[in-house]
């Protein structure tokens, strides 16, 4: 059976259990990774994938379960757990049902054939061309990586007489290069699109080669001082991740550890910065016209010019605050198709975009005094509440006057989130997709770079 007849098989059974109200999420997917180790295809992995997430009320309690589904005996076990689940919690005073019936907001749909009919030769071939390129010549190994691409159908459906389908694919990659030597450099490039056509394995081998490369010429930076700091797409996506993406969400509102919280229609960034969540743009890894709930996705303009202007909301949290949701209740990854169905209903971005500026990288650093072009950081963790970071440059370039002087590693580079989100001096060009963000290098001021004494 598809996912359409599964979710609706799902239903029934609910009512047959007892449920007064019940609501069904069914995946099915097929996924290949490919596994690099020691610069060889180390393992190569295909899974077909079918579960089911689901959520009932019975006499106000909600009860919740999820499985993989190879039978109608399994799906109708993983329903009477739900319905078991829900006789033995308290009532639920906030979650007030299930999604109705709404038309679609935006048209989007990003499923790549070729990805339906690839073979696992195939990919093994593109991560061979990565590894291939990144070890020509000597001194360069691949220590690891994952190339994967997976093709998904997902439905969610209620006794509400809902039924939302999805369509997807996605192509996700992630490769680190090392030189040789007693102090090796590192060089890591990743890829995210939902389609093979614009993935060129080669090229991404051949730019983690130059940057391990770089990495193991750079020096380590000694002594202290306060520069502007450019920050690069994919750390950036991480640190955004991290902070605004987490007190945007009615949850964290509502729990009062929001940042944000009480201050829409205030400025909250610099004016350079407008920040949307489009689930139309055909980049986005999870764009759909529905989310996880069966709630129409829209285009929302979250931050305009600095201001801000709304927030995400799944169904408990609409309910909660008695407002509408916003198409933002997600179980989906946009790294991993499998087992999507066993994680719980949270809310995020759709996809998250910065609106780009008009100038790219060599022009940004131009700009700069004194500055680094981060190229690559440890872990581009921020606290998601006070918003502060403390980042370990592995790779690094020094500005001064406006030219790179040299190329530096093995220091700090420390901060906070929100208060550089007010001290933008430049947004870039070079829009990225990275996990369900797609946004450009940013260059800030007031970063305090820390190195050795």
């Amino acid at each position: 059976m598809d996912v359409s007849e599964l979710s609706s098989s799902a239903l029934r059974a609910a009512k047959e259990a007892g449920a007064d109200h019940a609501e069904a999420y069914v995946t099915s997917t097929r996924s290949i990774s490919v596994y690099i180790d020691d610069s060889r295809v180390k393992s190569v992995e295909e899974k077909h994938d079918t579960g089911l997430a689901m959520r009932v009320i019975k006499g106000g309690r909600v009860g919740q379960s999820s499985s993989s589904i190879s039978s109608l005996r399994q799906l109708e076990g993983c329903v009477q757990s739900a319905v078991r689940a829900a006789s033995l919690l308290p009532r639920d005073e906030v979650f007030k049902g299930f999604a109705w019936p709404a038309k679609e907001q935006v048209r989007v749909r990003n499923r790549d054939p070729a990805i339906g009919s690839l073979s696992p030769s195939e990919l093994s071939e593109m991560a061979m061309q990565l590894i291939g390129a990144a070890t020509e010549g000597k001194g360069v190994k691949v220590p690891n990586g994952v190339l994967r691409a997976a093709d998904l159908e997902s439905a969610v459906a209620n006794t509400n007489e809902l039924l939302a389908r999805r369509e997807a694919s996605l192509v996700h990659l992630m490769a680190t290069a090392m030189t040789d030597g007693v102090s090796p450099g590192e060089g890591v490039g990743s890829f995210e699109s939902p389609s093979l056509k614009s993935l060129d394995a080669g090229a991404l081998g051949a730019s983690i080669r130059r940057k391990a490369m770089d990495a193991s010429k750079a020096k380590a930076f000694k002594g202290r001082t306060t520069l502007h700091a450019i920050i690069p797409p994919h750390e950036l996506a991480e640190m955004l991740q991290g902070s605004v993406s987490f007190a945007l969400s009615a949850e964290n509102v509502n729990r009062r550890r929001s940042p944000l919280a009480g201050k829409l229609d205030k400025p909250v960034t610099s004016r350079l910065l407008t920040i949307t969540d489009d689930p139309s743009d055909k980049r986005g890894m999870l764009s759909s016209p529905y989310d996880d709930e069966g709630v129409p996705t829209r285009k929302k303009v979250l931050v305009k010019e600095g201001v801000l202007k709304a927030f995400l909301y799944d169904l408990y949290n609409s309910h909660l605050s008695s407002t509408a949701p916003t198409g933002n209740g997600l179980r989906r990854s946009a790294i991993e198709a499998v087992g999507n169905y066993q994680l719980p209903v949270g809310i995020a971005p759709v996809c998250l975009v910065v609106k780009p500026g008009g100038k790219g990288l060599e022009a940004m650093a131009s700009q700069m005094d004194e500055g680094l072009v981060v190229e690559k950081v440890a872990s581009a963790d921020v606290h998601p509440i006070t918003g502060d970071f403390g980042l370990e440059v592995r790779l690094g370039h020094l500005v001064k006057g406006g030219e790179v002087k040299s190329a530096v590693k093995h220091c700090l580079l420390s901060g906070n989130m929100f208060k550089a989100l007010g001290q933008v001096v430049e947004v870039g060009s070079d829009s990225t997709v990275s996990r369900n963000l797609i946004l450009p290098s940013v260059m800030f001021e007031g970063f305090e770079l820390i190195g050795s004494d």
